[in-house]
């Protein structure tokens, strides 16, 4: 508290920006990888970090640091994905698209009989 003007440095509010970003991080790393002792060894790696450090990844408690999600981004499309969603700065018509063909293309091979 500052003893002039009695405001916190600090004013962490619930639902205030970044709130969500160690729960969206643990969703995107179980949807690549899982949540499996093999996991945590392989994010241990690519990372560096502890395995308690790569578990409270995995169960929301914290969020990876900038280099341990510059390293976990590079290893899984969903944590890049998620990273860009957070910041706001994600192409989601570009995977709309993306399904839309894939969903177009198996449609017309199931009408063409060439399934």
């Amino acid at each position: 508290m500052l003893p002039e003007t009695s405001k916190n440095l600090h004013d962490e509010q619930p639902g205030k920006a970044g709130a969500e970003y160690p729960l969206a991080i643990a969703i995107a790393l179980k949807k690549d990888f899982g949540s499996s002792r093999r996991t945590i060894k392989s994010l241990e790696r690519w990372t560096g970090a502890s395995g308690r450090t790569v578990q409270n990844w995995l169960s929301a408690v914290r969020g990876p640091s900038g280099p341990h999600l510059v390293a976990l981004a590079k290893h899984s499309p969903s944590v890049h994905f998620a990273y860009l969603v957070l910041a706001g700065r994600a192409d989601t018509t570009g995977r709309d698209i993306d399904t839309a063909m894939k969903l177009i293309r198996e449609a017309m091979a199931l009408l063409s009989g060439n399934n």
